[in-house]
C-alpha cells in the first residue's frame, strides 16, 4: 500500500554496463554464499507469491519429547507479559501458544517503526488475517534486546520518519534516550522519562523551524509522542525493555486503517528476559536438566568449543567475535564478550572473572550483570523447547546450522533421544525480514519503505486488506529484490564490498524491475 508524501526525490537508473538482472544475480551470489540455507529457502520458494509463502507459518510440526516442555516455556512468557500487559492478554496468549507455539524471532527489540520489522510483521501477520480460530488472535515476537540503544537497523533510543519537506529525502531519527546511553544495550537499559521525551519534543520544533520537517508534519509527530510514548503505562514502566512491549502493542493497530477484519495484536517480548527467566526457574537449580549440563558439565563445555566455535550467533576462538553462552555487561552497559577458562567466564581485554557455577550465574542473571547470548537464546527456545521461530534472512542459515551442531553434541555427548527429537524443528522460516510491502510515494511518484510513524500520520495508512491483496500479487523473490543491497551491507564489511554492486540502491531496482507500478495504488 503506498501513499502520496514530500519525501525524497527520485534516483537516476543505474550507469552500469551491466543489466539489472546481471547485479541482482551478483548481489544473489555475495549473499548466498555468505548464508547459503537462505538461497536454498530462495530456489525452492522464491517464486510463490507471498501469500501463499507465508500460508506455511501456520504448519507447526509436532515433536513430543520438546512438546512435552513446552508448557515451562508458555508459563513463563505469560507471567511476564502479565507485568506488562495486564492478565488477560497475557492468559489468552499462553491458550494460543499452547494450540499453536509459532513465534517470530525476526526482530530486534525496539519500537515498531523501522521499516525493517514493521514490514516484517506485516508480513508474518499474513495467515492470522483469514484466520477463524478465535483462540489465534496475536502476533507474537520474542524479540532481541541485545541491540545497542543506537542500533541503525532499529533505532531502539527514539523514533524514525520522513520530515515531509519539500523535494528533500529527509529520513529523520528523532532521540528520546539521551546521547550517553546510545551505546548501551537494551537490555538492562532505564525506562525514558517524561523530561526525557519533553527534551526529544525540543528537538522537534528544532528540526521544524530549521525546515527538516513541515509545521504540519511536526504537529503530527509531537501528537504521536504524546498519545504513544507519553502515555502513563509506558512513562511508569520499570525497564526500556517493558516500556517497548507497551509501546508496540498500542501502536501496531494504528498503523493501518480502520478495518471490518481484526488484525492480531503485537506482542513483542525480549527473548532474553524470557530465557534469563526460564534459567533461574527451571535449569540452574535442576542438575538433571539438558542445559543444566550444558552449562556446568565439563564434558558438555568441551563439546560446544568444538561444535559452535565459528558459528554466527555463537562465538570464535581463533577470530575473537561473539562470546561462550552469555554476555557481560559493563558500568555503561555495553556488551563484553566472554570466554571460557576452566570454570570461570573471563574477559581478557576487560579484567572480568565470573564462576561458572548455578550459584554465580543465578546472581548475576538476577542482576542484569550477564545475559543470554543469541545461541543460548535459539538453543532453548528453539532447540530444547521446540518452538516454531519465524526467522529473518540470516536466522534461518544461523539457526539451522545451530541446530545441527547440536545434534551432533548430544549424539557425542551419549543423548541419542535429544538429538532424535530435534528432527521436526522447524528452522529454515523465513519470516518478512527483508521484505518491504509499505512505501510512501515519493514527488516523482518513486517509493521509498514507510516508517511506522509515517503509517500512523494522516492519511498515510492503508487498511490491513489491502496489504494482503498486495501479498497475493508479488513473489517472494520480487520483495526481497530491493532490499538485496541493504542485506548486502549487513553481510559484507566495508573494505569486502564489490564497489560496481554499491552503485544501486532499492530505489533504483524498484524502478528498473517494474516493481514501481506494481505497488503504486
Amino acid at each position: 500500500m503506498t501513499n502520496s508524501s514530500d519525501s525524497s526525490e527520485g534516483d537516476e537508473p543505474p550507469q552500469d554496463t551491466k543489466g539489472i538482472s546481471d547485479i541482482l544475480s551478483a548481489f544473489k551470489t555475495a549473499i548466498w554464499s555468505r548464508r547459503p540455507v537462505l538461497g536454498e529457502i530462495m530456489t525452492k520458494h522464491g517464486g510463490k507469491t507471498l501469500y501463499r509463502y507465508s500460508q506455511d507459518f501456520f504448519d507447526v510440526n509436532k515433536s513430543p519429547l520438546l512438546d512435552d516442555r513446552k508448557p515451562e516455556l508458555i508459563e513463563t512468557a505469560r507471567e511476564l507479559i502479565e507485568k506488562r500487559l495486564g492478565k488477560e492478554v497475557a492468559d489468552k496468549v499462553a491458550v494460543q501458544l499452547k494450540k499453536m507455539p509459532l513465534v517470530s524471532t525476526a526482530d530486534h527489540h525496539a519500537p515498531i517503526d523501522n521499516p525493517f520489522w514493521v514490514n516484517a510483521n506485516i508480513i508474518s501477520a499474513i495467515p492470522y488475517f483469514e484466520n477463524k480460530d478465535p483462540d489465534i488472535q496475536y502476533l507474537v515476537v520474542f524479540s532481541f534486546a541485545s541491540v545497542s540503544v543506537n542500533n541503525s537497523s532499529g533505532y531502539p533510543r527514539g523514533i524514525e520518519f520522513h520530515g515531509g519537506a519539500s523535494g528533500s529525502g529527509n529520513f529523520i531519527k528523532l532521540p528520546i534516550l539521551p546521547d550517553k546511553l546510545k551505546m548501551g544495550v537494551v537490555y538492562g537499559t532505564r525506562p525514558f522519562t517524561r523530561e526525557d521525551l519533553t527534551k526529544a519534543e525540543g528537538e522537534l520544533d528544532k528540526k521544524c523551524r530549521n525546515g527538516e520537517l513541515t509545521a504540519d508534519r511536526s504537529l503530527e509527530i509531537r501528537e504521536v509522542m504524546e498519545t504513544v510514548c507519553g502515555r502513563k503505562e509506558v512513562l511508569s514502566a520499570s525497564d526500556f525493555a517493558s516500556q517497548i512491549t507497551e509501546i508496540n502493542f498500542y501502536l501496531w493497530p494504528k498503523l493501518f486503517s480502520p478495518s471490518e477484519k481484526k488484525i492480531p495484536d503485537l506482542i513483542y517480548l525480549d527473548i532474553e528476559t524470557l530465557v534469563t527467566e526460564l534459567l533461574l526457574k527451571h535449569h540452574l537449580n535442576n542438575p538433571k536438566s539438558l542445559i543444566y549440563k550444558l552449562l556446568f558439565n565439563v564434558d558438555y563445555r568441551n563439546l560446544v568449543l568444538k561444535h559452535f566455535n565459528n558459528l554466527a550467533g555463537g562465538f570464535s576462538l581463533e577470530n575473537d567475535w561473539g562470546t561462550y553462552l552469555f554476555w557481560a555487561t559493563d558500568s555503561k552497559l555495553h556488551r563484553v564478550r566472554l570466554s571460557l577458562d576452566g570454570d570461570k567466564l573471563v574477559s581478557r581485554t576487560r579484567g572480568y572473572s565470573f564462576d561458572l557455577s548455578p550459584e554465580s550465574v543465578a546472581d548475576l542473571l538476577s542482576k542484569k550483570k550477564i545475559f543470554p547470548s543469541m545461541l543460548l537464546c535459539y538453543l532453548i527456545v528453539s532447540l530444547y523447547y521446540g518452538m516454531k521461530c519465524l526467522g529473518g534472512f540470516c536466522q534461518v542459515h544461523d539457526l539451522t546450522m545451530i541446530k545441527f551442531a547440536w545434534e551432533k553434541l548430544l549424539r557425542e555427548i551419549g543423548e541419542p533421544l535429544e538429538a532424535d527429537a530435534l528432527a521436526p524443528v522447524q528452522t529454515k522460516e523465513l519470516g518478512g525480514d527483508g521484505l518491504v510491502l509499505s512505501y510512501l510515494k515519493t514527488k516523482d511518484s518513486g517509493l521509498v519503505p514507510a516508517t511506522g510513524i509515517d503509517m500512523v500520520l494522516k492519511d498515510t495508512s492503508g487498511t490491513y486488506e489491502s496489504y494482503v491483496e498486495l501479498s497475493k500479487k508479488v513473489t517472494l523473490e520480487e520483495m526481497m529484490n530491493p532490499m538485496l543491497p541493504e542485506m548486502y551491507m549487513v553481510l559484507y564489511s566495508s573494505h569486502q564490498r564489490d564497489p560496481e554492486l554499491l552503485k544501486i540502491t532499492s530505489e533504483q531496482i524498484l524502478n528498473s524491475t517494474g516493481l514501481v507500478e506494481r505497488l503504486i495504488k
